[in-house]
């Protein structure tokens, strides 16, 4: 496939440095062309960023300086990987790797993705921006266009998120590469302090994201006044409206994303947990445990997971198959026993005696006087006088 005449390389080609055949662009900014590419010396597709206008001055040549380093050094999967650059042709240009699918942005505009479904992008671009930002980087224009979507390599696996464009990237507290007091980034996705012109942090990635987020659950781009400067106007004074129906983890995640304050945003790795957590349908609400299974006769559950669940103190009755009766009313019954016993054998030596008496009164000896007896207690007593009458 031969690029347009309007595509083509300065000299009217479409093989750069003898190497990539060019075959169509699929995207442009303001100062470079990236072209799908077939390097012809490995047999596999690339993305050719080609710069289309030349350094002037000495703040271009450490932009495009700065992003060859940047993606040289940087590896994970959803970042794209730099395989080849010469600054020093003309034109300059950088080779990357090709991601063989659309953007966030042309994604979401067949409608919101589920819960679930951006809850695996947020992991996938919290994990990236980790590691950017370990580095020391601010990428300073993540937005849905610079969200590609890798198709899956195996059969039934989603679709990877990788944060792409780092034209605009800055190195954290180094000197900046655009002029003093220029908003950098689109306006839509800007933090609060990138629209009061303030040197952008990991915090203004972070709100970006939010954003991102936001709009990937509702298909709806957040602050959508009608010109940049209304968008700007409005995130200065108020954060995004976040819609009562998304269920209350991501509405909570939300609300610190895009909190107008950069210091009460979380870090990309704490968005990255809590995206973690909401991937489970069913899990916990943040901050609170999950309730323990009993492992004795009584429960008692944590106030905090009482307060998730509704539930009540819970008190378990005893397993009557499996608890043993209390050692104490045991050890309380024991001098009954023993004073039943001792009354039982004197009852046997009374009934003896008893019988001893009987024979001689049948064997017509002189009768002896009646005998009395110690008291007893009931019923035993009742028993024992039914015994002396019979006898």
């Amino acid at each position: 496939m031969t690029p347009p005449a309007s595509d083509r390389l300065p000299d009217g080609t479409d093989v750069l440095d003898g190497r990539y055949r060019l075959e169509a662009v699929v995207g442009q900014g303001g100062y470079a062309k990236v072209y799908r590419a077939v390097d012809q010396s490995l047999g596999r597709r690339v993305a050719v960023k080609l710069f289309t206008v030349d350094a002037p001055d000495d703040r271009d040549r450490l932009r495009r300086a700065s992003e060859t380093r940047l993606l040289a050094g940087l590896s994970h999967e959803s970042l794209v990987t730099l395989f080849d650059a010469r600054l020093d042709a003309d034109p300059s240009y950088l080779v990357m790797e090709f991601v063989d699918g659309p953007t966030l942005r042309e994604t979401i505009a067949g409608g919101p993705l589920g819960a679930l479904e951006t809850a695996r992008l947020a992991v996938e671009l919290g994990e990236a921006l980790q590691v950017i930002h370990a580095a020391g980087v601010v990428h300073r224009d993540i937005k849905p266009s610079n969200v590609l979507m890798r198709v899956s390599r195996t059969e039934g696996g989603a679709p990877r998120a990788m944060l792409a464009d780092f034209g605009i990237a800055s190195l954290v507290d180094s000197t900046k590469v655009t002029a003093t007091g220029t908003l950098v980034g689109t306006a839509a996705y800007l933090s609060p302090e990138q629209a009061r012109g303030e040197r952008a942090a990991a915090a203004s990635d972070v709100y970006s994201l939010g954003l991102l987020l936001l709009e990937a659950l509702t298909s709806e781009r957040a602050f959508a006044q009608q010109t940049p400067h209304e968008a700007l106007a409005a995130r200065l004074a108020r954060p995004p409206a976040i819609p009562d129906h998304l269920p209350a983890g991501w509405r909570g995640l939300l609300s610190a994303m895009t909190a107008l304050e950069s210091a009460h945003r979380p870090d990309a790795a704490a968005v990255t947990r809590a995206a973690r957590r909401l991937q489970i349908p069913d899990a916990a609400p943040t901050g609170a445990p999950l309730a323990k299974t009993p492992t004795g006769p009584t429960a008692v559950f944590d106030p905090a997971t009482e307060a998730a669940t509704g539930a009540a103190t819970m008190v378990m009755e005893p397993d009557a198959a499996s608890s043993e009766p209390s050692k104490s009313p045991r050890r309380n019954k024991k001098p009954a026993v023993g004073r039943i016993v001792a009354i039982l054998l004197g009852v046997l030596v009374i009934v003896g005696g008893a019988a001893a008496i009987g024979i001689a009164v049948t064997s017509g000896a002189t009768p002896l006087p009646e005998p009395s007896f110690p008291v007893l207690p009931d019923p035993l007593g009742v028993h024992f006088d039914d015994l002396w009458r019979t006898l």
